[in-house]
């Protein structure tokens, strides 16, 4: 998997591409361990890149979410591609992470 980091209104944006799964799960914590630290309240999550995910890939995604609620903040993802958007919504995983469509510039929101 491929991270890029940047940060848009303030805000620190991952944008992931390939697979978030057991493979690619630790570059994944470390990198959002990484603003966690720093003192980040949120964190966007770019999955238009994303292909799949697995059950690692879910467990930590939990993790990270749980770890910035603890902390007031909060992560989103933006853009899933429609089949794991579909895997998301067929375990109600929005929950835990809400979903949301953007623009480029991440300056508008829509719920999914």
């Amino acid at each position: 998997m491929i991270i890029k980091e940047k940060t848009v209104n303030g805000l620190p944006v991952l944008s992931l591409n390939g697979k978030l799964d057991i493979f690619s799960k630790n570059a994944f914590k470390e990198t959002a361990e990484k603003y966690q630290a720093n003192g980040a309240k949120g964190l966007i999550l770019d999955f238009a890149g994303i292909t799949f995910v697995d059950s690692v890939g879910l467990g930590i995604l939990t993790i990270v979410a749980k770890t910035f609620q603890k902390l007031k903040g909060r992560v989103i993802l933006v853009n899933p591609q429609e089949q794991v958007k579909s895997i998301f919504l067929g375990i109600n995983f929005e929950k835990i992470v809400p979903m949301y469509k953007t623009d480029e510039a991440y300056s508008q929101f829509t719920e999914l």
